[in-house]
């Protein structure tokens, strides 16, 4: 590394303003409508009771429809895209755990 880039290494951020700190010190409305706009928002973390009821619609179908999704989201506090990507990613799961269930036979 020449010196130019361990200069720039060295300048570091606010700690406050990146990964957990800044997520959990957004407490602002003109926070939470910057993140609106194109910024990540940070992981969602889902209550009990909303795994619970996920799991549960799962469950009964693997694959929800765009009206149901809207209204499993209205219902349980969840924007619409939070509920799309946990069916993605548990169908993947799913999936997964499906696959090597049958390769272990």
């Amino acid at each position: 590394m020449d010196r130019r880039q361990s200069q720039a290494c060295l300048q570091v951020t606010d700690p406050l303003n990146f990964g957990i700190d800044r997520i959990l010190n957004t407490n602002t409305d003109s926070d939470r409508s910057t993140n609106k706009k194109g910024k990540c928002t940070g992981r969602a973390v889902f209550t009990v009771t909303q795994k619970n009821w996920l799991e549960y619609y799962f469950q009964m179908e693997k694959y929800i429809t765009k009206q149901n999704r809207k209204i499993l989201a209205s219902s349980l506090g969840l924007t619409d895209l939070q509920v799309k990507v946990w069916f993605q990613n548990r169908r993947m799961k799913w999936r997964n755990t499906t696959d090597a269930t049958s390769l272990s036979k």
